[in-house]
This record gives C-alpha cells, structure tokens and sequence, in this order.
C-alpha cells in the first residue's frame, strides 16, 4: 500500500491547546477588556458628575455675589439718608462740601458691613459724584441708555476702574439707576457697585482640581472678564476651549482635545445673561483610580491564564494520550495486519473508540474480500403551490372591463365612478416611482373628488386654482389627496352643512406651494402640528404625518406641512416643496 505522506501534518494535542488557548484568551480579554472599558466610563462619568456638582456649586456661589450686590444697591435705594443727599438742589450741593462729605460718609459707612465691595460710585444728576475708594469710573452714554429702558433694574457689567494711584483694578460692577421713591418719574442718579475681579476668582481657585485645571468667565461676546491667568482678562476665548456644545444648553460637560490632551470641560451659565463659567479638568488627573482598575484587570487576565494554561497541558497528557496508542494501532490496520487489540481503560468517549477500534478489527478480516454494493435511491417530492397574484394589470384590465359592462348596460355614472376609480390607482402607483408631477398630482385629485362628488353631492364645493408654470414641477407623489381627504372628514362633514374645499398650487420663490382651505368645523392649530410628530391611537393623523415625513425626507426640514386653524373658523393647510422642473 501506498502511504500518505505527512508533511503539513498537526497532531490532535497540538490543535486541542491550540484551540483552548484561543478559547481561554478571547474570553478572558473581552471580559477583562470591557469590564475596564465600563468600570472606566462609569468612573470617568461620576468623577465628572462630581466635579460639575463643585462647578455647579462655584456657579451658585458666584450668583450669590451678584445677588448680593443687587440687594446692596436696593438697600442703597431705600436708605433715606443717601436718597436725602440725592434729592438736593443742585446749588445746594455744589455750595457745600458738608453735603457731599455726609454722602460719602453714608456710602462708607455701607461698605463697612460689605467688605467684598472694592467701591461704590455715584453719579447723582444734582452734581453729587463721587467714589468711596477715590478711583475713576466711567459710565458710556450707551450704558446710561440701557439703564433708562431698564426702567430702575438693574445690570451687570465687567469693567475697568483707575485707582487714586493710577493703577487699575478689574472689576464686575452692578449698575442701576436710582429714582425717586416718591416720584418715579424722577431720575436721581445712577450709582455702580464694585467687586473686584480678584473677589470672583477667589471662589473657584480654592476648589481647583488637579495642577493643570483653569476657570474662565466669559460675557455675552465670549471676552473672558475673569480668569486664574489675568493676563487673559479683555481678551476673546481661544478657540481651543471654545466648542459648540457648550453653547447647547444651560450647562453641562463634555470631553474635549485641547492642546493634543483630553480635558473635561464643564460649564454654567450664570444668573447674568449671557454671562458663562467655564472649567477645564486634564483627564489623566481624574482618572488615577482607573490606573488601579487597569493594573488589577491586566494581573488577573494573566493570572486565569496562567491557571487555565496548566489545565489545558494536564487534560491533554492524561486525556489525549489514548489516542495516541489508536493512531499507532491504526498503523497496523495499513500495513494489513488486522490481529492487533487495544487494552481499553476507562468509561469515556475515547475508550468507546478504542472498543469500536477492537471491533473493527476483528471484523474487518471477515469483510475484507467481500464487495458490497451499496444503491442510494433519493427521491424528492416537491409541491409548489401556486398562488394567483393579483397585479395593477389585472386591476386596470377588470376595472375597464366592468366600466365596458356599465356602458353597455347604460350605467353612465357607474361607469363613470369606474373609470375614475381606475385612473385613482394607476395614478397612485405611478410605476413605482416616489416622485410625479403636479400635473400628475392634479388628476389624481380630480379622479379623487369625482368619487367624492357622486358621494357627497351638494354638501361640498371644490375649488382647484394651478398656476401653468409649476404643471411640470417634480413633487412627492400622493400629498394633495390626502389632505383633501382629512378636510373632507374632519372639516366639512365634521361641520354638518355645506362647505367649500379650495385648493391653490402656485410658485413662491423658489418652491412649490399648496394650499388646502376648508370652511369646515376647524381645529386647534396646536393639536394639529402635534400631529405631524404623533399619530394618535385611533391612527387619526397617520395620512398628514406621511406625507409630511416624506417630503422631510427628501427635501429636508425646512419643506413640509404648516396648519393654520381654529374652531369653526376653517382650516388652512400649507405644503411647500422645491421648484424642480427637472422632473
């Protein structure tokens, strides 16, 4: 006998632990793999949750300030001995520095209980004007202006003030324009409270974490008015920390790729509009306890498998080794010596094979010059059912042939429902195709309201206005029937007595435009959109919501249905599509 040669052969040991290996590794590296990635997130997630709490927090404290600063200068405005000073003459004040002194002794004796007020200033119409730390202010005519339409409320502002010694001092200042109590049409000053920059940055910087964090106050024109770096205070925001999504709501955090690192950025808006507290956080400072989980998840990977290895060189020594003694014996069986037997041990598959393999043996010296021949008949019966198909030719061809039967039989307006029927479907499948013509969208609708007529006779009157220059125009098919349909039903017959249903399509620009009126029973304008984002149990609105997905679908959000309505005042529907005469 000619033997098989044995070049690319693999002994069944050497696949068994090959493939455990395999088996052990994948497991053990997905399990260890996404049990780090979520134990990670979930870390990442609380760590960051945690600090927008501290942010949120900051935030809160900070408005607490601006708060506080609106009620001094409410306390300023009922304090009867500063108004007092306010309501003099102004010859009176400009004669006497008594007065102004009292004033200012007034303001200071104020700012005593409030020691986070750097100054106050105040600019009394009478000519009493002055600053309880001797800096200069300046009030713009365009900040004047506001405070007049504000009407005696208040605003916020960042700004810069110069000191007795000309050095300048950033500041947040709250300005407000003071009237008389007694008189309201009556403008006595405008005073401008004061707190330092410094005062702001000191509520976050005792609550940074990490070495490589910063906070950063931008206004409504992303100029930064307060930050731990004051060399950046007047100017704009970066771009590298300026991202949409902070401006995507009131606040939150997000991850962001600063400089080549992963930072948290948090952020708040504050009570000022306009006004936003901004924190960013390197990511490799939070995430110290993740290097733990990443460490104990990489020694326990190594560890199983280590374990499991030693499992899988035992089971194959003790397991595979009887195999070993078959494919030797199996030898003899090619060299045809078939008196050969194996002392089985054992109560397992591999024992069971090596009784199979004695038997085999035993009986192939009986078999072996006898020919067996062996005839595989396979028959297969199949039955296919047939199943009639009712095609649109087969529902145009009856169709014509009862309308022919109604003529013959001189049923002219069954036959003429027929006919309309028949053009109502072929013009609905429009072979196939999502897209038609007005034209096509026109008789459609006429082929629609015919059977609607015969229906309803005189109880509606429809009106149909096109312009010729959007007849070719490529639309959606199947948008106007609908929504003459959901006029019928729930305009007019909701109405009970007779109505007029109009339908115009012209040109706007550069779209289509139909318009569905009704004079039926109307609606709730509110409830209608609703509509178009959720059809209601009954399936009430299915129609107008398809029709309005569609065209939102190919065309975008800005297409689409628009209600105008209300009760017993009609309904006015307003669909727009592009202009397209490449249809």
């Amino acid at each position: 006998m000619t033997s098989i040669p044995n070049k690319h052969f693999f002994s069944l040991q050497y696949k068994f632990m090959t493939i455990s290996v395999f088996i052990v590794i994948i497991p053990l590296l997905i399990v260890g793999g996404l049990s780090y990635i979520k134990s990670t997130s979930i870390i990442k997630e609380r760590v960051s949750q945690s600090n927008f709490n501290t942010v949120k927090q900051i935030a809160n404290n900070i408005n607490f300030v601006f708060t506080d600063l609106q009620n001094s200068s409410v306390y300023l405005w009922q304090n009867k001995e500063f108004m007092g000073y306010l309501k003099l003459p102004e010859n009176e004040v400009l004669n006497s520095e008594n007065k102004l002194l009292s004033a200012q002794n007034s303001v200071n004796n104020f700012i005593v209980f409030k020691s986070n007020i750097y100054s106050i200033y105040v600019k009394g119409f009478n000519g009493l004007v002055f600053d309880s730390a001797s800096a200069e202010n300046t009030i713009t005519g365009k900040q004047e202006g506001q405070l007049y339409a504000l009407r005696g409320e208040s605003m916020l502002i960042s700004d810069m003030v110069k000191n007795y010694d000309n050095s300048r001092t950033a500041v947040i200042s709250l300005l407000r324009l003071l009237k008389d109590l007694d008189d309201l049409s009556s403008n006595l000053a405008i005073i401008k409270l004061n707190i330092s920059e410094e005062e702001i940055s000191k509520i976050y910087q005792s609550k940074m974490l990490g070495t490589k964090g910063d906070y950063f106050i931008i206004d409504e024109n992303e100029t930064i008015i307060s930050a731990m770096d004051k060399q950046k205070l007047g100017t704009k925001l970066d771009t590298k920390y300026n991202n949409p999504k902070m401006y995507s709501a009131q606040s939150g955090y997000f991850n962001s790729v600063i400089d080549k690192h992963n930072f948290l950025v948090t952020y708040i808006n504050l009570s000022r509009p306009g006004w936003k507290l901004i924190n960013l956080v390197p990511l490799d400072q939070l995430s110290d306890d993740t290097k733990i989980i990443r460490s104990i998840t990489v020694y326990g990977v190594l560890i199983s498998l280590a374990l499991c290895l030693l499992l899988i060189l035992f089971f194959s020594l003790k397991v595979l080794s009887p195999l070993k003694q078959i494919r030797r014996y199996m030898k003899y069986i090619e060299n045809e010596n078939f008196n050969v037997s194996i002392n089985v041990k054992g109560n397992d598959e591999i024992s069971l094979l090596g009784k199979s393999f004695n038997k085999m043996s035993k009986k192939l010296n009986e078999l072996i010059n006898e020919v067996y021949t062996v005839q595989i008949k396979q028959k297969e019966a199949e039955l296919k059912a047939l199943q009639a198909q009712i095609n649109p030719h087969f529902l145009y061809n009856t169709l014509d042939t009862i309308y022919w039967m109604c003529r013959m039989e001189n049923a002219v307006e069954s036959s003429y429902l027929i006919q309309a029927l028949s053009r109502l479907f072929r013009l609905s499948l429009n072979s196939g195709n999502e897209f038609t013509t007005v034209r096509h969208e026109i008789d459609h609708l006429d082929n629609y309201i015919t059977i609607q007529e015969k229906r309803f006779e005189e109880l509606i009157r429809f009106k149909i206005n096109v312009s010729d220059e959007v007849l070719g125009c490529k639309v959606v098919k199947l948008v106007l029937q609908p929504l003459v349909e959901n006029a019928i039903y729930h305009g007019i017959e909701k109405k009970g007595s007779q109505g007029t249903i109009s339908v115009s399509v012209l040109r706007e620009g550069n779209d289509v435009v139909y318009i569905i009126q009704d004079d039926g029973a109307g609606a709730d304008e509110e409830e209608l959109t609703k509509l178009l984002e959720k059809v209601e149990k009954n399936n009430r609105g299915f129609g107008i919501k398809n029709v309005n997905d569609r065209i939102k679908l190919y065309f975008g959000n800005e297409y689409g249905i628009k209600f105008s309505s209300s009760y017993e005042n009609g309904t006015t529907v307003t669909v727009r599509q592009p202009f397209d005469l490449n249809g």
